[in-house]
């Protein structure tokens, strides 16, 4: 049919990173949605992601409220497939809460996950064996059934473990094999490589690496933007920092996650223009060890807290970046 056709190159636009495209394709007409079982589920699901990566996160939000309204919800394959993908979903954009939300609702099983959700997981959790043998994993045996959505995001949390415990040479090794793959949303795989060059003391290069990732799909910029402004500040650069700023005031507009929110405090606190308590807050509540202790660690070099509480913040988050993944 011809719907199913669409739905078809549509999938196959996103999976060369041609997300708005896609979305453009589907919203043409929507016949999609009456034609199979699979081309309605699909059609949904790869829309609403679009829009998400495009920073537009109405639907998705919607879709993850009112799941009774799945598509073919009843078929367990469909189901299963809609779950594990909002669950990836929710792991790129940083949501490990409401992941672990979604499964627990669900009642679906971690192991019914690909590798590379199993990875983002444990490394939010402050677990750092696991997140990396569930990416060598994910890595060296592909994605497995389905669409890996999660691929770039999960090498990006892989190398930000591995450069924390002070292992670059393992962390570029382990990005060239992601490269290698050619996952989608690949702009994170140019971010995890920008945190490889900061580790390797080439800021320049980073700079220039981060700002490229910033200028197509929305999703993840709010890293690439933190980043920036933590190195536009090392050397004294404030007007670049406020400028990051602006950027993710703009995003945290469009995209109000946790982790866009997160960072819009940071950036906020180490320029001076609000305290660091909210920021710490949210990172205390986000309870992601690695995620705090990088943001008790800039807020304590932009010295936007005095270094009494800011020793504390470090001692709460587990010593350094490194020691809390450990």
């Amino acid at each position: 049919m011809e719907a199913d056709s669409m739905v078809s190159r549509a999938i196959a636009l996103c999976l060369r990173d041609r997300w708005a495209e896609a979305a453009e394709l589907l919203a043409e007409n929507d016949s999609w949605r009456t034609a199979s079982a699979a081309s309605a589920m699909l059609g949904e699901l790869f829309g609403g992601l679009a829009e998400l990566w495009d920073g537009r996160s109405a639907r998705f939000g919607a879709n993850l409220t009112e799941r009774e309204r799945w598509p073919s919800r009843t078929t367990p394959r469909f189901l299963n497939d809609q779950i594990a993908s909002y669950v990836a979903a929710l792991l790129v954009l940083g949501e490990r809460a409401r992941a672990e939300k979604l499964l627990a609702d669900e009642a679906f099983p971690e192991s019914g996950l690909r590798d590379s959700e199993r990875s983002m997981l444990a490394a939010m959790r402050g677990r750092p064996a696991p997140a990396l043998d569930f990416a060598h994993r994910s890595l060296a045996d592909g994605a497995g059934p389905g669409h890996d959505i999660g691929s770039s995001a999960m090498s990006l949390s892989a190398v930000s473990v591995l450069l924390a415990q002070g292992r670059p040479t393992e962390a570029r090794e382990l990005l060239t094999a992601a490269r290698a793959t050619a996952p989608t949303l690949a702009h994170l795989l140019d971010i995890a490589e920008a945190r490889i060059d900061v580790a390797m003391g080439e800021t320049a290069r980073a700079t220039r690496r981060l700002h490229a990732a910033t200028r197509g799909l929305a999703v993840g910029t709010d890293i690439a933007w933190a980043d920036l402004a933590d190195l536009a500040l090392r050397r004294n650069d404030r007007a670049s920092a406020k400028q990051a700023l602006d950027a993710l005031e703009a995003l945290a507009a469009a995209m109000p996650t946790g982790r866009v929110l997160l960072h819009r405090h940071l950036v906020r606190a180490c320029l001076g223009e609000e305290p660091a308590d909210e920021c710490l807050w949210l990172a205390r509540e986000r309870d992601q060890p690695l995620e705090l202790a990088v943001v008790a660690e800039r807020l304590a070099s932009c010295e936007a807290r005095s270094p009494r509480p800011a020793r504390r913040t470090r001692r709460h988050a587990g010593g350094s970046s490194a020691s809390a993944v450990r």
